[in-house]
């Protein structure tokens, strides 16, 4: 008995099991691998792993009765009882958060407990949440039993629940359980019965459980994964443990071994086990006639010479199928999964894969959709196909077991795999409150890392075990750590907490800069690798650097990547009251004040409905495992490392050509070419004579498969380089325009019988173009020093915060000095923030001729005394969306890309204002192009600009403008005006990954220097 802790007076009364860190769970079954029954002796269902298929299997998804309340004083305290009448209950969809179903308010927070605040009265004091707030999800539903299960035992299978639950079947208790990630059983063969049953199911949003799922995610609630019965004889196989690493001397052979744990034993005699191995051609490879149970486990052995092993690359399955026969030889259960034969260890001091030191090019992946943690299966298909297609190769299960079927997939397709336990005490810091150091949770967190083994030990894709995530260090992480050692000795465990601890095999620091990587391996004695478990933090506009951490994992043995946080946004996509479409994030559901960490659940690669940001693009060029590097530009010869780590070279047809600058292609050809893993070969492409009329030309080489696998078929291109060639600098392409009159000159004007220009005596700006009468200009042409803040720019020392406080989001140019020339005007002005102090000076220099092209040399020097940092320097303007909207550019394409994300190719691009602008989840800078030879901007009739300079340079052409995409705080508060802004850069920063790690690199920094750049503004006619 207990005053409970709530902020305000209660009554006394007894502490409910939801508020206790012991009360892990109520007459469970033992934690086990995946024991599905299939039809006796169906090979092919064992294969396939149609378990839902089988006879012994039954959903109970689907459409529940449900009744929420937001106190547990309100619930309907009798509801399991059969007899209760549900008439009035509204239906709900399970698997699926209510919060999502529109009960409760979905809250977003990272690092804290969403309850510890004002909103609900209450503060962090574990095991206890709050009572009076604390909602209650009520689950009925019937089922009616197969004839067929009649004498049979029944299991009772719940996958995941959020937070809490009691679970009654026919009006009796069959137990609680408090952890939401891994599954929970209960045996009910004696309290089902013939006829309709009754299942209840009482939920609480929280429980002193809550206290250990503290994960950076929506916190949602509910029955959130399958729920379901299945079926097993009396006797029955209750578990089994399958071994199969490759021998540690050459890797060759398999090493299988097999425990089957049998149950419902009653002194039968001639109950035996048989297995069979079998690989992918059905072929037995393995087997055990027959072995009596006299214990209740049995264990096999064997050795399989030669064998195909799993690997990411390679991920070969057999198939184990294991019958249990009465004493006259009938099978009568059937059970089995599918096989890798893998090793994963730390062998002197690096990560291997079957004896081989592999690089992580890895993700982070929480489970989201728009159903809120409920992944159809569809879904995670697709999850793993742009995995694959995109060269990542491991994920990491951040922060908790998965569904099954996720296992599955990367068990299938070959994903290396992170298996994490459900622990997060992050709000509890790491200091002397973390739960780490209390044993009173040492059996909270034993139950939580037993279960995740258990569940998944099986599985070939789980290569390493993570004891969880952010939750400090102390005994109960160092008890885990020594009992999953125990057990495992296959596979390496993880926690990056522990960081040089003794209770970690990997030192899986997170967001570490690159300086610190290289502190780490210049310590003397290191013995473990260095895999980041989370960097690249990829929230909104980001990825930048990517490049040179892999410069960094590719030269440093002991440095062997990481997992980029992470994969998917976590947003709703909702639609206001115009009708208009937004995805939503951390404070944009329920009242004022509601706890909130805003957009910093959307940091994935692709949006929430599996769209690709920018920078996956950035992350598969990074992340491929073929690359070259032209080592001479006469007699093309390229030498190309083979970063594969079991695929030979030969594989994957090399198409390679030769293109001008001006889209010809000047030579092509096919090369195939054996090279050995991580080995390197050269290739020799012959001259190719340029001609003199293009500047330059890009060699550019490609990799396909030879043979196509699951989602890349023979035509994906799965790594490419290029590389610039000169021609001839000195050409110049003719422009063909017809010339005009003489110009004259009216004031600030200067015009002709085709165009005319003015320039602002007061800003010394380009006011006004026409051409053949119509105006090209809706707003001047102006020096640009500033972008739109990305989230990381917000968060960057270096960025956001210095350009504020110089006042580059809102300059101003003031003539100090305008005079005329004989084709233009040359004009010095201060540049100007808000306060009206000068950040810098600047002049242009303004030449037209009479075909109209009009040159604009621009000089800037800023004032380092104000100006500490700068996002861009170049010139900006506005044009009616009918004057451009079409944009032709020569450039690095056809996706946004930075000088930190400097992924695609050189070429020739045909794109439009609306497609260049990406839509993150909050509206920022976005679009750009880098290393850009010339850009063309058409209207509705064929005419307009091309501009070009005399070096590359950047350039965006979006259809809102630099305020507006500011001040957005969601996509629907982007208003489109008519117009389309136009950046033309010299330079621009990159953009870093501050938002959670390093900001921008300073080599990516721009100098605080004078810049003069020119842009040639050229009439492109109709």
């Amino acid at each position: 008995m207990l005053l409970c802790p709530l902020g305000k007076t209660f009554a006394r009364v007894e502490t409910p099991e939801w508020q206790s860190q012991y009360a892990i769970g109520l007459n469970k079954l033992a934690p086990h691998a995946y024991v599905w029954p299939y039809k006796e002796g169906d090979i092919n269902s064992v294969r396939a792993q149609n378990y839902e298929q089988s006879p012994y299997y039954m959903s109970l998804n689907g459409t529940w009765k449900f009744n929420w309340v937001r106190n547990p004083d309100k619930r309907p305290v009798n509801f399991y009882r059969p007899d209760f009448y549900t008439g009035g209950w509204n239906d709900i969809q399970v698997p699926g958060n209510w919060e999502c179903q529109n009960y409760g308010i979905p809250i977003y927070v990272n690092e804290t407990y969403e309850f510890d605040d004002p909103m609900f009265h209450f503060k962090k004091n574990p095991p206890f949440v709050p009572y009076e707030d604390n909602e209650v999800g009520s689950y009925r539903r019937t089922f009616v039993l197969p004839e067929s299960w009649i004498g049979r035992r029944i299991v009772l299978c719940f996958e995941g629940v959020t937070s809490f639950y009691y679970v009654w079947l026919n009006g009796e208790l069959l137990g609680y359980n408090q952890d939401s990630k891994t599954p929970a059983e209960w045996d009910i063969t004696n309290k089902v019965k013939q006829g309709e049953n009754t299942l209840a199911v009482e939920v609480y949003r929280w429980s002193a459980g809550a206290y250990l799922e503290c994960q950076d995610m929506w916190r949602l609630s509910g029955i959130e994964r399958d729920v379901y019965l299945y079926s097993t004889p009396e006797e029955y196989i209750a578990d089994y443990k399958v071994v199969s690493p490759l021998d540690k001397n050459l890797y060759k052979d398999g090493e299988f071994s097999l425990d089957v744990h049998i149950g419902g034993l009653k002194g039968r005699h001639g109950i035996t086990v048989h297995y069979g191995l079998f690989d992918a051609d059905h072929r037995m490879v393995a087997q055990d006639g027959g072995s009596p149970v006299r214990d209740s486990i049995v264990s096999f052995d064997a050795i399989i010479p030669d064998v195909k092993p799993w690997n990411a690359e390679h991920p070969y399955l057999y198939t184990l199928v294991v019958d249990l026969k009465d004493e006259q030889g009938q099978v009568i259960e059937t059970t089995g999964c599918p096989v890798g034969f893998k090793t994963s260890e730390i062998k002197n001091g690096r990560f291997c894969i079957n004896g081989v030191p592999v690089l992580v090019k890895g993700v982070n992946r929480h489970e989201f959709s728009e159903q809120g943690r409920t992944v159809s299966k569809e879904l995670m298909l697709k999850d793993i196909q742009l995995m694959k297609q995109n060269n990542i190769n491991t994920v990491r299960c951040a922060h908790y077991p998965n569904q099954s079927y996720w296992y599955q997939l990367c068990d299938r397709y070959g994903l290396y795999v992170i298996d994490e336990a459900n622990i997060e005490s992050h709000g509890m810091g790491y200091g002397p409150a973390t739960l780490a150091k209390d044993t009173s949770w040492l059996s909270a967190h034993m139950d939580r890392t037993r279960r995740m083994y258990e569940r998944t030990k099986n599985n070939p894709s789980v290569t390493i075990w993570s004891l969880g995530n952010e939750a400090g260090n102390g005994i109960n992480f160092e008890k885990t750590y020594e009992w999953l050692k125990s057990v495992e000795t296959n596979r390496p465990v993880q926690y990056e907490r522990a960081e040089q601890n003794f209770n970690t095999d990997i030192y899986c620091r997170m967001y570490r800069s690159i300086d610190e990587i290289k502190a780490y391996l210049a310590q003397p004695d290191i013995y473990r690798p260095f895999i980041l478990c989370e960097y690249a933090h990829a929230m909104g506009n980001s990825v930048g650097g990517l490049k040179d951490y892999w410069d960094v994992f590719e030269s440093e043995p002991m440095a062997q990547g990481g997992c980029i946080w992470d994969w998917v946004d976590q947003s709703f996509r909702e639609v206001d009251s115009d009708g208009r479409w937004y995805w939503s994030y951390g404070g944009d559901y329920g009242p004022e004040g509601v706890p909130s960490f805003g957009s910093f659940c959307c940091n994935g690669l692709v949006n929430a409905v599996r769209e690709p940001h920018p920078h996956l693009f950035a992350v598969k060029k990074v992340y491929q495992y073929i690359k070259s590097r032209l080592i001479d530009n006469e007699n093309l010869t390229v030498t190309v490392k083979n970063w594969y780590d079991f695929t030979d070279l030969k594989n994957y047809t090399l198409h390679w050509n030769v293109t001008a600058d001006n889209g010809n292609i000047l030579a092509q050809g096919e090369v195939i070419t054996a090279c050995a893993p991580h080995e390197t070969v050269e290739i020799v492409l012959g001259k190719v004579k340029l001609p003199r009329d293009v500047k330059e030309a890009y060699l550019n080489l490609s990799w396909t498969p030879n043979q196509a696998s699951a989602f890349v078929d023979t035509n994906c291109e799965v790594a490419y380089d290029q590389f610039v060639l000169l021609a001839n600098s000195k050409y110049e392409a003719k422009i063909d325009l017809p010339s005009g009159t003489k110009l004259e000159r009216d004031g600030y004007t200067w015009f002709n019988d085709k165009v005319s220009a003015t320039v602002s005596p007061e800003t010394g700006a380009l006011i006004s173009y026409k051409y053949r009468g119509e105006e090209w200009l809706s707003q001047p042409v102006e020096l640009s020093l500033y972008r739109p803040l990305t989230e990381n720019d917000k968060k960057d020392k270096h960025g956001g915060m210095l350009w504020k406080k110089a006042g580059l989001d809102k300059i101003s140019q003031k003539v100090t000095s305008i005079k005329p020339s004989k084709n233009g005007f040359t004009v010095d002005v201060s540049v100007l923030n808000a306060k009206d102090n000068e950040i810098g000076t600047g002049s242009f220099v303004y030449t037209l001729d009479r075909k109209g092209m009009l040159k604009i040399n621009t000089v800037f020097t800023p004032d380092t005394a104000i100006v500490k940092s700068l996002p861009r320097v170049g010139l900006t303007f506005r044009m009616p969306v009918a004057n451009c909207c079409d944009v032709t550019y020569l450039g690095r394409g056809d996706f946004e890309n930075y000088v930190d994300r400097a992924a695609g190719k050189i070429g020739i691009y045909e794109t439009s204002p609306f497609a260049m602008f990406h839509y993150y989840v909050m509206p920022q800078s976005t679009g750009n192009r880098i290393d850009t030879r010339w850009l063309a901007l058409t209207g509705e009739k064929g005419s307009g600009w091309k501009i070009i300079s005399d070096k590359p340079f950047q350039f965006s052409v979006l259809p809102y403008s630099d305020i507006n995409i500011e001040a957005a705080t969601h996509i629907n508060d982007l208003n489109f005006d008519g117009e389309v802004t136009v950046h033309v850069d010299a330079a621009q920063t990159g953009v870093g990954t501050a938002t959670c790690g390093p900001g921008v690199l300073p080599v990516y920094w721009l100098p605080l220097e004078s810049y003069e750049f020119d842009f040639t503004f050229i009439p492109v006619k109709e």
